[in-house]
């Protein structure tokens, strides 16, 4: 396999202090509140999905107030993350642990064709181009036709994989843990060991070619990726587990930025900006908000994180957001043999960063990150909804989470998927309820009464969500809103901004 040596130089991660704004907001929007809403989960509609179902095989339901959909299950049992949507076919594996990836008829529920990979735990896939690229948690990365499900080509990564892939312009960008791989290869590290982005970092961010396979170039970054790269005009950003962010040149890795920031959740790129959410302690407690930066230099825009609150989710051994609990994380690992979290996966730095201390937990985890739509920038974190002005921060609405067994500090939804004028939101208990992203208001709020870890897809009306159990549930809407979000992240790039 050829590949191309890219040489670049080490760059000192810096600890920027906040820039002052340039501009200062005025006196009365300073100490303006925003308009805060109530999403009360407690009110409701349930929904009865269909308690006995043959493994892959849909069956359909409807909701009290005249929806339609159906449900599928998947062989195991095991939990589904984020189904990818192209050409009328969703994409999906079967879950941690599971060995199976589908594509499946996106109207019907039918099985269109089915692969066995060879080592477990599919994780949410891309489409490009004809290709569905994916990864296994155990080990590898697999491109296939999307047609038929033939393997295109695949390769051997190391062990454990948390993230998924990106696609952009014909190449795939992978996180994986370089010392497996580099100590068994060595005639292949002499010839493609670029100069390090983080000296000393274990994990190494890899650019491929998509037909292919061939490497195109690779740098050493602190740690595994949170979800996935995120590629924007020409560059990759992504954050580490540990907190740090960075911004690579996407055809040839050369760094254009490192920051160690106590990041939490992968990036979203609107214009000039860079917005992710952010971990500040504050005595004892922890705190976590909206930052945004400066795309070309990484520089922090704000004084203040913006919409912060109280963040108990991302303690050390909390299991960091949307996550399943800590006996069925123990469980699904020990599964696929993991008896304790492997050194390569740096579960200690990811515990401290976001309370993430298992390999599905760092495979489900999301956090609290952002989307932006029509200048708005809106993240589920905590037990809050947040809609921002992109331009200047200012906090337009918030939503406050309420209901049964609510917790005055949990991560209650994973990320958004993100229609024209409605936000869709999933969440561990079951719920599945979208919110109008100018006020806040409620749409529908159906109680399902199945743990949805992963943020939905929407693709011509429809929303589609795997469950903690080995569910796709399909939920007819009936309302063109619900569509153009394609994979995690809202496509192939992971960073769908409309």
């Amino acid at each position: 396999m050829a590949c191309s040596l890219l040489v670049t130089y080490p760059t000192p991660i810096q600890e920027d202090k906040p820039q002052k704004k340039i501009e200062q907001a005025k006196a009365a929007d300073t100490k303006s509140q925003p308009k805060l809403q109530k999403l009360d989960l407690g009110a409701a509609t349930d929904v009865a999905l269909p308690s006995s179902q043959v493994a892959l095989k849909a069956v359909s339901y409807r909701t009290p107030d005249g929806r339609s959909g159906w449900v599928l299950r998947l062989p195991g049992g095991k939990p589904i993350a984020t189904p990818a949507y192209a050409d009328g076919m969703l994409f999906v594996g079967g879950g941690y642990g599971s060995h199976e990836f589908y594509a499946i008829d996106a109207e019907t529920g039918r099985i269109i064709w089915k692969i066995q990979t060879g080592d477990d735990g599919p994780t949410a896939a891309v489409v490009s181009d004809g290709y569905v690229a994916f990864n296994t948690e155990s080990c590898t990365l697999i491109v296939v036709d999307e047609k038929t499900g033939k393997i295109v080509w695949q390769e051997w990564l190391g062990d454990p994989l948390m993230s998924q892939p990106a696609i952009a312009d014909g190449l795939l960008y992978m996180a994986y843990p370089g010392g497996q791989r580099e100590s068994s290869q060595k005639e292949r590290r002499n010839k493609f060991h670029p100069r390090p982005a983080t000296p000393g970092g274990s994990h190494r961010l890899l650019a491929l070619d998509l037909e292919t396979g061939r490497h195109i170039w690779q740098q050493q970054i602190a740690g595994d990726v949170i979800t996935a790269p995120v590629v924007s005009d020409g560059t990759v950003y992504f954050t580490t587990f540990d907190g740090t962010s960075y911004a690579l040149g996407a055809e040839d890795g050369e760094v254009v930025w490192v920051k160690k920031d106590a990041s939490t959740s992968a990036p979203v790129i609107y214009e000039d900006q860079v917005i992710q959410t952010k971990k500040e302690k504050r005595g004892n407690a922890s705190y976590e908000g909206i930052t945004r930066k400066d795309r070309q230099q990484g520089k922090e825009r704000d004084e203040e994180m913006i919409a912060s609150n109280k963040a108990e989710y991302l303690q050390k051994d909390s299991g960091g957001g949307v996550a399943l609990s800590a006996p069925q994380a123990a469980n699904l690992d020990s599964s696929v043999g993991f008896a304790a979290p492997p050194p390569a996966a740096k579960l200690s730095a990811a515990n401290e960063s976001v309370g993430v201390s298992s390999v599905v937990g760092a495979w489900a985890y999301q956090g609290s990150r952002a989307a932006v739509n029509n200048g708005q920038i809106m993240n589920a974190q905590g037990r809050y909804l947040n809609a921002v002005r992109a331009k200047d921060g200012k906090e337009n609405w918030r939503a406050e989470i309420v209901g049964p067994n609510i917790s005055s500090n949990a991560q209650v939804f994973s990320p958004p998927a993100v229609g024209a004028e409605y936000l869709y939101l999933a969440g561990a208990a079951g719920h599945l309820v979208s919110v109008r992203q100018s006020d806040g208001s409620v749409g529908f709020n159906y109680a399902l009464k199945a743990p949805i870890t992963f943020q939905p897809a929407l693709a011509q009306g429809n929303i589609y969500a795997g469950t903690a159990d080995g569910r796709l549930i399909c939920l007819k809407t009936g309302n063109k809103d619900a569509d153009g979000w394609y994979a995690w992240g809202g496509n192939a790039q992971h960073n769908k901004v409309k």
